[in-house]
């Protein structure tokens, strides 16, 4: 999905400059396992349109062993404001009962064409999006679907500037599955104390895992840009300075969900990389 993604005014938006320390810190976080070729079109997806790969505003991840650019709906609502020519977004209208596969969502953009404000609308239906590892899909289905719609709607009235570009939420259900790695962790994870199941760091490979529910996540330090994780259960502290992925996880502080965190030891800190759900 690395198409011909256009930059509205390359003048206004020169791609931004990268430096060789920005670009080892690029291959280590945000693009880490991307082969050389998928680091080019990465880095040429994001200078296309005029972003820095560490402002976060495109993500790098493989879908189906595949690499795929993803970015918020946010963005692609700036990216239609910056043409001068959106005439609005409606609210998305809902049909059918939800979180059935008769739900869906109804979202209308509008443009100025040849100076006449014209609808583009689209429909994302229930059953096309929902994926199987649904925690927010249930928690908030009127948000999630309503995004995918509006992501459509706005692909389909700006073609040009949001071509190939997809959301989080168009994507869930294309995870890349990792069955494999997934046994490993669970069996390596779970062991039995005094007859009650607990879960403990786990190695799969070169991935270190912890399976537990979310006790606390937390700001610290100058400015508050870091962030700490801690799970019930386990006297280590994960770090991070990825404010998305923090929040993601607090949406599970006290609740029953587990989740595996994969973290990385750097000296004496355990730096968060990732999480999922368990199934």
């Amino acid at each position: 999905m690395t198409g011909n993604v256009a930059v509205l005014d390359p003048a206004a938006t020169p791609a931004p400059t990268i430096t060789p320390d920005q670009l080892a810190l690029i291959r280590t976080t945000i693009a880490k396992g991307a082969t050389d070729d998928e680091l080019r079109l990465f880095l040429f997806d994001c200078a296309r349109q005029g972003v820095h790969p560490l402002d976060k505003l495109i993500h790098f991840t493989k879908r189906s062993g595949r690499y795929t650019p993803i970015t918020s709906i946010d963005f692609m609502r700036i990216r239609a404001a910056q043409t001068g020519d959106c005439a609005g977004i409606d609210d998305a209208v809902f049909a059918g009962d939800p979180k059935t596969p008769s739900f869906a969502a109804s979202v209308t953009v509008w443009r100025i064409v040849q100076g006449q404000r014209c609808a583009f609308t689209a429909t994302a239906r229930w059953n096309e999006y929902k994926p199987d590892q649904d925690f927010m899909w249930q928690k908030m289905p009127h948000g999630q679907l309503g995004k995918c719609a509006e992501a459509l709607a706005l692909r389909r009235g700006f073609p040009q500037e949001l071509a190939d570009l997809h959301t989080f939420e168009e994507l869930d259900h294309d995870r890349e599955a990792q069955p494999s790695t997934k046994r490993v962790v669970q069996r390596a994870s779970e062991k039995a104390v005094g007859g009650a199941v607990v879960a403990g760091p786990a190695v799969a490979g070169d991935q270190v895992t912890a399976f537990r529910t979310v006790k606390e996540v937390r700001s610290f330090g100058k400015n508050q840009a870091n962030f700490a994780v801690v799970l019930d259960g386990d006297p280590t502290e994960y770090t991070t300075k990825d404010g998305k992925l923090a929040a993601e996880l607090g949406q599970f502080k006290g609740t029953d969900h587990k989740v595996y965190v994969s973290f990385r030891r750097v000296g004496g800190e355990y730096i968060l990389d990732s999480f999922r759900i368990a199934d």
